[in-house]
């Protein structure tokens, strides 16, 4: 999950008017054309740095349309276990590139996995719907993490296995890919059998605990203000394309502004001087923030509520027709049955440790917890810092190569 970008928006918009209506407006109004025509996509990146890449469109079973990036493995490489990373909040497939030649995709491809990339409903790369027009109908936003665990999880990991001929894959998932990752074993227990190993990286579920102040005061306004701002057509949070965010890319493509943006980075999460590189930060600001629906945001917001993984609540009238039961049913996090490796960071403060420890207690099949040895480590090194490979990659290899089970 990455809402620093989003806060700054929001933080720019507030400035301008201090209705917060307004202020949430000004992050969701329509695109503007051309604004991110000079960003280099997925695609360009990967060739940039010497790879071949390829487009994939996934259909879930609900009719959301979408887009699976794929680093094929080299023609020189043994056949390997095909391995899918989701993106967190505000993300996309480029995260796990962006940061250059030692970006987490680029260290997989390297270690001649099939490395696939997926981008959940509502982002940038997956605005689109067999039948819902996302600029005409407010039902094809009516979604949080936890459709996304039910039906855009599944769909993708069926589509690689599919593709690949492989009978089991890797996951491996940046906060709200882990957290939808765990919905989907509790609504599909039976693609356990599909799933060799599961890595994640800073998972959310509950955030009970969170710290930033910043991150709290936006998903708590957006959940206080859902249904106003729904029925006032803002649906939509953080498009790719905003005019402020336009703005903001631009001003972090300037070497001497890019330190500002890492700075705001770190009003959201926590300092950490010298983990993401102002290269990284200009590339990150054509991608983020990537869209999503104000009804995730909202969710969110009630993850703050609660001491336990929780459905979306629409309130005890509307659960009970959606439920059967006035409160919002727990997710079964002892349904993640097969082996799992968690990454977290001391100075986490989007993903609280106590949050953490609590969803790693729940887990019944855990190899080992990891807590990062750098002491600063946050939210946002997770996909983004220079030293992914040392602090993470150099112990996540060793359970890859332990669980290569084609």
């Amino acid at each position: 999950m990455l809402h620093g970008c989003l806060l700054l928006l929001f933080i720019s918009g507030s400035l301008a008017d201090l209705n917060l209506i307004s202020a949430v407006a000004n992050l969701t109004s329509r695109p503007l054309e051309g604004i991110t025509k000079n960003n280099k996509d997925f695609i360009q990146i990967a060739i940039e740095n010497g790879y071949n890449a390829e487009k994939h469109e996934v259909i879930t079973d609900d009719g959301y349309i979408l887009t699976v990036h794929r680093i094929p493995p080299g023609s020189n490489c043994t056949k390997k276990i095909p391995i899918l990373l989701v993106h967190g909040l505000l993300l996309s497939s480029e995260c796990f590139v962006d940061s250059g030649p030692d970006a987490p995709g680029f260290i997989l491809a390297q270690e001649c996995y099939d490395v696939w990339f997926g981008n959940v409903r509502g982002n940038f790369h997956s605005r689109r719907h067999v039948t819902l027009d996302p600029d005409h109908d407010l039902k094809f936003w009516k979604f949080s993490k936890d459709e996304m665990g039910q039906y855009d999880i599944p769909a993708m990991v069926d589509y690689v296995l599919d593709v690949t001929n492989a009978k089991k894959l890797i996951y491996i998932g940046y906060s709200q890919g882990g957290g939808s990752f765990f919905i989907m074993n509790s609504e599909k227990p039976e693609y356990a059998d599909k799933i060799s190993l599961f890595i994640g990286l800073a998972p959310a579920t509950r955030q009970y605990y969170t710290k930033s102040i910043l991150d709290r005061s936006l998903v708590k306004a957006i959940e206080s203000l859902q249904t106003p701002l729904e029925a006032s057509g803002v649906w939509e949070v953080a498009s790719q394309g905003l005019p402020i965010q336009g703005t903001l890319n631009t001003l972090c493509q300037v070497k001497l502004l890019a330190a500002v943006c890492n700075l705001g980075l770190s009003a959201v999460d926590s300092p950490h001087p010298g983990s993401i590189t102002s290269e990284t930060t200009r590339r990150m600001f054509e991608h983020v923030p990537a869209g999503t629906s104000i009804q995730n945001m909202a969710k969110y917001g009630q993850a703050m509520n609660e001491l336990h993984f929780v459905k979306f609540n629409y309130g005890s009238e509307e659960n009970l027709k959606v439920y059967g039961v006035a409160e919002p049913p727990e997710y079964d996090l002892g349904m993640t049955t097969m082996p799992v490796v968690i990454f977290h960071g001391e100075s986490d403060h989007l993903v609280d440790t106590r949050d953490m420890d609590w969803v790693v207690s729940q887990l019944p099949n855990v190899l080992e917890y990891v807590t990062v040895a750098d002491p600063l480590w946050n939210h946002v090194d997770m996909a983004f810092s220079q030293y992914w490979k040392k602090q993470i990659f150099t112990t996540m290899k060793k359970y890859l190569n332990k669980y290569d089970n084609i």
